[in-house]
């Protein structure tokens, strides 16, 4: 008899020893890793591969806590997928409960970046959403020169630079922590990939840098919207470059002034500035925003044809061209420009 209550008194310390070391541990022990983790929680997945991961990641110290505080806590069946930010300066319980709450981080943001648009106002939307776009607009008006190597085809790239023009515009998904340098690297990743090596060689062909071209076609993405007219018009400006005609580009007013016209005055015109194809002849020094693959295929293969000039239908947004100057001030009269 004496045996057996001395047994029976053994098991009831050996249990209750063994509840307390499991209820403290679930709230005192921590796991090895102190960075904080994107861990993912797998849509349907059970908590005894949960469990693996988490100390597999050095987010807990015990499996077997953690699975024993799911079963006290009567959660077994209550966890919740998604992305949570964790670290091993959390608690068993703690990450028990974010998971089994759904206390959840924000999954990637995603930013759709139009064509013709400029890094500022790239920046401003990032910002809006979160990111650092303050630190994006100065990688990009101050390039690293790691990146000549890591991308060749900013190899042409006139010292000084910027990467204006080289921010391919697209719709991107961003973590919500991601930094400034892997914004800019994702999108001239994506630019090396849309305006492939193919691309890239019919380019050289027509002997200009991909610099130059780059920049015709930011000029000629916030001219004219068809992709027809995109063709035309960039017939017409490399005809007027070949000359030495100036450009007189709407968009390049637009870029310096900041506001979008119909018709800019004669002052306006004359405005002071290396950007201004008003008053100075050839290419300004660099990209005025960052053309669509349409447009720089447009500027790579533009459609010959006899025009020399072309305005914009206020009303329509038609593009109306004309082959003498002439009949290019009739134009501009009969459409109230």
């Amino acid at each position: 008899m004496r045996t057996f209550l001395f047994i029976a008194l053994l098991l009831s310390l050996l249990t209750f020893g063994g509840f307390f070391y499991l209820s403290y541990s679930a709230s005192h022990f921590h796991g090895i890793s102190r960075q904080i983790q994107r861990f993912e929680v797998r849509q349907g997945e059970n908590m005894f591969s949960l469990a693996e991961r988490l100390e597999a990641a050095g987010l807990i110290s015990s499996r077997y806590v953690f699975l024993w505080h799911l079963v006290r806590e009567q959660k077994t069946h209550n966890l919740v997928a998604g992305a949570y930010s964790l670290s091993g300066n959390l608690s068993v319980a703690e990450i028990a409960f974010m998971i089994t709450e759904g206390k959840t981080v924000p999954r990637d943001v995603r930013i759709t970046f139009p064509e013709g648009w400029g890094s500022k106002k790239m920046a401003q939307r990032l910002t809006a959403n979160g990111l650092p776009g303050a630190d994006f607009l100065m990688l990009v008006q101050k390039p690293q020169p790691e990146l000549r190597k890591q991308f060749d085809f900013l190899s042409d790239m006139p010292a000084g630079a910027s990467l204006e023009g080289f921010l391919f515009p697209d719709t991107y998904f961003f973590d919500p922590q991601t930094s400034a340098e892997a914004i800019v690297e994702k999108m001239l990743t994506n630019f090396g990939k849309k305006f492939d090596v193919v691309l890239r060689t019919a380019a050289e062909k027509q002997k200009r840098s991909l610099f130059a071209t780059v920049t015709l076609a930011s000029i000629v993405e916030n001219e004219v919207k068809t992709e027809t007219d995109r063709k035309m018009v960039a017939d017409i400006f490399l005809r007027r470059l070949a000359v030495g005609q100036a450009l007189e580009s709407c968009a390049t007013l637009q870029y310096i002034l900041g506001v979008d016209r119909v018709q800019y005055s004669y002052a306006e015109t004359q405005t002071p500035s290396p950007y201004n194809t008003y008053i100075n002849s050839g290419l300004p020094p660099g990209p005025i925003g960052n053309p669509g693959l349409m447009t720089l295929n447009a500027t790579i293969s533009p459609q010959a044809n006899s025009y020399f000039y072309f305005l914009n239908d206020p009303k329509t947004g038609e593009t109306i061209f004309s082959v003498t100057y002439e009949e290019h001030l009739k134009n501009k009269s009969s459409h109230g420009l």
